[in-house]
């Protein structure tokens, strides 16, 4: 049974983060905890282990990578030399397939993602979840120098090289899992060295715009987090503009509401 929280509020999220955390001190472990949001309660597992490849799992990875590197020279503006785990790194922030996991040491960012849309459709879930992590420092134990990420033997976490400015505006850390959990399909959650590590926050859907309003006042908005035109014209539409499935019919009624009372 995972362990659970539910939150109504950014305060109430924060005072959680910080019981927890003065807990694991008191334990003897003062390392950074990690957030992942999710806008639904999906398997805690990567990517590339949610789909259905065309072929071998791990044969299609390696071919995946191999034309990810040919094809995207000119996509990318670096100007240092980039090894596997830097190109799995810009992959995983732009939506490829890899054996990567996201999490950010922003709590808030990991809240915005959770309860964010970037459109007018409705959130269908009853609810969105932020996974807190309460890594420890033995988590963090691996040298990307000497070891391939298709070689990882153990689950681990990694700091991404900053190669992008999208990267660093994220707060962007990783676990990576080794090529058996991968294959069985293992949730992070249920993995052994983790699964007594790992908070599941839950955030019903009614509080959404709330949080996303004090969000955006403690600076946390789209803008922010992608601070390119992506980022200003979501954050824009989200300021000028009502949003979920019954925002055209609330407007509709709060008109004729003003109306019959005038």
């Amino acid at each position: 049974m995972d362990l659970e929280e539910k939150i109504g509020s950014v305060e109430e999220y924060l005072q959680i983060i910080h019981k927890n955390k003065e807990k694991n001190i008191k334990q003897g472990n003062d390392e950074d905890f990690l957030f992942r949001g999710q806008k639904d309660d999906f398997i805690l597992i990567p990517k590339i282990a949610r789909l259905q490849p065309k072929g071998e799992l791990f044969n299609t990875e390696f071919l995946l990578l191999q034309e990810f590197k040919r094809t995207n020279p000119l996509l990318i503006d670096n100007q240092r030399p980039m090894d596997d785990w830097d190109y799995l790194t810009i992959g995983q922030h732009f939506g490829l397939p890899t054996r990567l996991l996201d999490w950010s040491n922003n709590a808030l960012t990991a809240l915005w993602f959770a309860i964010w849309e970037n459109d007018l459709q409705s959130q269908e879930a009853p609810y969105a979840v932020v996974w807190i992590l309460m890594a420890e420092p033995k988590d963090y134990d691996i040298n990307i120098e000497a070891v391939h990420p298709f070689e990882v033997k153990e689950t681990k976490i990694i700091r991404p090289r900053i190669i992008k400015q999208r990267i660093n505006n994220q707060s962007a850390v990783f676990s990576i899992q080794p090529n058996q959990e991968i294959e069985e399909k293992v949730p992070l959650n249920k993995a052994d060295s983790f699964k007594n590590k790992l908070l599941k926050i839950k955030i019903p859907s009614e509080k959404f715009q709330d949080i996303r309003t004090d969000l955006n006042t403690l600076g946390v908005n789209a803008f922010t987090i992608f601070p390119e035109l992506e980022g200003l014209c979501s954050h824009l539409q989200w300021r000028y503009f009502y949003s979920g499935k019954n925002s055209m019919q609330e407007t509709l009624c709060n008109e004729a509401n003003a109306s019959f009372s005038t």
